[in-house]
């Protein structure tokens, strides 16, 4: 038996119908992201706010209140700074704060954190004043005092202005007995702040 190489190349191949059977290839399905496996969950790109809280499992320092020995206020600074970096967040905290307030202690307490709120830049807090600042216009502690003529000295409410200087008024005419310092240097600086306001011209 002889054997020839083949030295023609196969152009060509040539195939018979029955010889070769062809499959018929499904179409492909159209895969969805959202169906897929690994994909990220709502609360991996959504971030729901919750309401500002304090901590339930932390126990603060009660506020101390200025004696003639120590004419100031003490506070737990770890609870208004909680408030303070929640900005916005905390206003329906510390609105409910004031709201409940019943002591001293409480009322001094939510006016201060109030005060720290509106410094750090806390927007909103003006609109405070009607039915929760204003509440405590004819309070006669001078610590009160004190705490709301500032609040009042930086959110410069118009409305503010009469009941500014009827406390100033009412403590000169009836001062307080044993008072730890003089509130009306801060209820003076308040309504001077407000005769000083370009928006308000109280005078």
């Amino acid at each position: 038996m002889k054997i020839q190489a083949i030295t023609n190349p196969i152009t060509k191949l040539m195939f018979r119908a029955d010889d070769v059977k062809i499959k018929k290839t499904e179409p492909v399905k159209e895969i969805k992201i959202g169906n897929g496996l690994n994909q990220p969950t709502k609360d991996e790109f959504i971030k729901e706010d919750k309401p500002f809280e304090l901590p339930k499992d932390v126990e603060f320092e009660k506020p101390v209140m200025a004696t003639k020995e120590r004419p100031y206020c003490t506070f737990d600074n770890k609870k208004v700074e909680l408030f303070v970096n929640a900005k916005e967040k905390a206003i329906p905290a510390v609105t409910e704060m004031l709201q409940n307030a019943k002591t001293e202690e409480e009322k001094c307490e939510g006016l201060y954190i109030a005060d720290r709120m509106i410094a750090s830049g806390t927007k909103g807090m003006d609109k405070m004043y009607y039915g929760t600042f204003s509440k405590f216009n004819e309070d006669r502690s001078p610590n009160v005092q004190s705490f709301l003529s500032g609040v009042y000295r930086r959110i410069l409410v118009p409305d503010a202005f009469g009941p500014l200087v009827k406390m100033l008024v009412t403590n000169i005419l009836v001062p307080q007995k044993d008072a730890p310092f003089d509130p009306n240097e801060s209820i003076g600086g308040a309504i001077l702040e407000h005769i000083k306001a370009p928006e308000i011209h109280p005078l």
